[in-house]
């Protein structure tokens, strides 16, 4: 249990504002939850390079669970593709 800053009351751990008096007792941005399995992978971003079309659909359908793994996956499948690109242009004598 904490107490709360402005009327002393006794508040539970887990509160951001006290039931007492309202006042905020955590800055709500860091009182957000962070996904503790938002980590990169890099079998996720081997496969993303390897199989672009993964990383492409993976991007938009996991952006708002894990942000920063699909961000990293959805990266490198637009590299991998853009990289191809080129290697076929540069092989086709363009």
């Amino acid at each position: 249990m904490k107490y709360c800053s402005k009327c002393g009351n006794q508040i539970l751990d887990e509160a951001i504002v006290c039931p007492n008096c309202g006042c905020a007792v955590a800055d709500p941005i860091k009182a957000k939850q962070i996904n503790p399995y938002d980590e990169i992978n890099a079998g996720l971003c081997v496969l993303s390079f390897l199989i672009p079309i993964f990383g492409i659909i993976y991007w938009p359908l996991k952006h708002k669970e894990t942000p920063k793994k699909a961000q990293a996956c959805g990266i490198i499948a637009l590299i991998s593709w853009a990289l191809g690109f080129l290697i076929s242009l540069i092989a086709m004598g363009i």
